[in-house]
């Protein structure tokens, strides 16, 4: 059985471990990661990079790398609402993201970062997975096996668990109800999709609330779009169909997505992945152990983008390990969840209660047809979507001002159920 030590042990390669992986090599500290894949990579995802996101490869050097590949930036969104009303805008200026966003397949997007990570100093091990953690007197203990039958030791002062929603790693550690998916998604890439006008689409389609789904444009010309479709597992079982029954209605003739699948041909068969979309306290530390990304639930409750988060949380540990590593004091740990907790309690506490509007068929028709009549508020309404403003961006009195100007409202509230056009 070999040895394999360093200042800190991070399970996961995919965004967050990677990330974590490059800003802690940085500041000087020493790394490992284990994967229990050799990248490239396919990761089941809808590949949308949000404008939060973009800020988070900006600070890792990593944009150009994305502009070389050819990947286009993003301007726009789209909502299809559950009355048939659409609204499409672009992002706002003003927030914690960009004007823009990309699309980039996490085959791709994850090769980048694995290298970023390699790059910066971290020693990264592929084919390799983590089994069990147990927590020492002067350290962690986490035992692996490669893919080759080799049994490895990992011996870290701290670890990181980067091993996303489906974490077997983490799940030997955290009790298995915090691990209980919220939501599952399935996702496919399809050629032919016609009528995106260079924006990612959303569609309410009455049929498949709770769920929504969504097609977004391949992220470079001549690369097939992405198509999805997610629901509340809850909801789902309460339904008489299954998720894959779901999906072939979504796309197939009479759904919303319909007039833009319609010549469209698949390329591969659809893949599904589940979503932790809780965001309960204490979620993101256990003694000697940090949480990042999807294994930290942090995943955004209306879009379910994930990305971003993964990139902040990494950051936000690597700062934490990083003051703990030259304090000597291991409890300064603490200040992770903490400061993960201050920063996003409060915007996900306002996205689950959008959550809830913009699943009722009322909710989401009324909103699109009120940002259809403003299109500041339509940017705004886009920037929430992409989480890069929070949902209680709402509550803010200019916002009410606008949204009851003459006309806006009136009309509004004036709505009935449309037919559907």
């Amino acid at each position: 059985m070999r040895e394999l030590v360093a200042d800190v042990v991070i399970v996961g390669a995919g965004p967050a471990g990677s990330a974590a992986a490059a800003f802690l090599a940085e500041s000087g500290v020493d790394v490992l990661v284990v994967d229990r894949a050799r990248f490239p990579r396919e990761k089941i995802c809808g590949d949308g990079l949000a404008p939060r996101s973009v800020v988070m490869l900006r600070k890792l050097g990593l944009e150009p790398d994305i502009v070389a590949r050819g990947f286009t930036p993003m301007r726009r969104y789209r909502i299809v609402s559950s009355w048939g009303d659409a609204v499409m805008a672009g992002m706002p200026t003003y927030g914690k993201g960009t004007d823009y966003g990309y699309v980039v397949p996490r085959r791709e997007l994850d090769e980048l970062l694995v290298t970023r990570a390699r790059t910066a100093g971290a020693v990264v091990h592929e084919g390799v997975r983590a089994i069990r953690c147990i927590e020492e007197a002067d350290g962690s203990r986490v035992t692996a096996r490669s893919d080759e039958g080799e049994n490895l030791v990992l011996l870290g002062r701290v670890v990181i668990a980067a091993d996303g929603s489906r974490g077997s790693f983490s799940r030997t550690i955290l009790p298995s109800e915090r691990l209980a998916p919220y939501a599952v998604a399935v996702r496919l890439y399809m050629e032919g999709v016609e009528g995106l006008q260079g924006a990612l689409n959303f569609f309410l389609d009455p049929d498949f609330l709770p769920g929504y789904g969504w097609i977004f444009p391949g992220g470079r010309p001549g690369d097939p779009a992405n198509v999805g479709f997610g629901i509340q597992v809850s909801s789902l079982r309460r339904r008489p169909d299954r998720l894959r029954d779901i999906f072939d209605r979504f796309l197939g003739p009479g759904s919303m997505a319909w007039p833009h699948l319609a010549a469209a041909r698949p390329t591969r068969a659809p893949a599904t992945f589940p979503m932790l979309l809780d965001f309960p306290r204490g979620r993101r530390r256990k003694g000697r152990t940090l949480f990042v990304g999807d294994s930290a639930n942090l995943i955004d409750p209306i879009s379910g983008e994930g990305v971003a988060y993964a990139l902040e949380s990494a950051e936000a540990a690597a700062e934490a390990v990083s003051g703990a590593l030259r304090s000597g004091r291991l409890a300064d740990l603490a200040r992770y969840d903490a400061a993960v907790w201050r920063s996003l309690s409060v915007e996900f506490l306002g996205a689950y209660l959008l959550r809830h509007v913009l699943k009722q068929t009322w909710g989401n028709g009324a909103i699109v047809r009120l940002l259809q009549r403003d299109e500041r508020l339509a940017r705004g309404g886009m920037g929430i979507l992409c989480n890069s403003i929070p949902a209680t961006w709402l509550l803010k009195p200019a916002v009410w001002r606008r949204a009851r100007s003459p006309g806006r409202l009136a009309d509004t509230v004036r709505a009935t159920y449309p037919a559907r056009g």
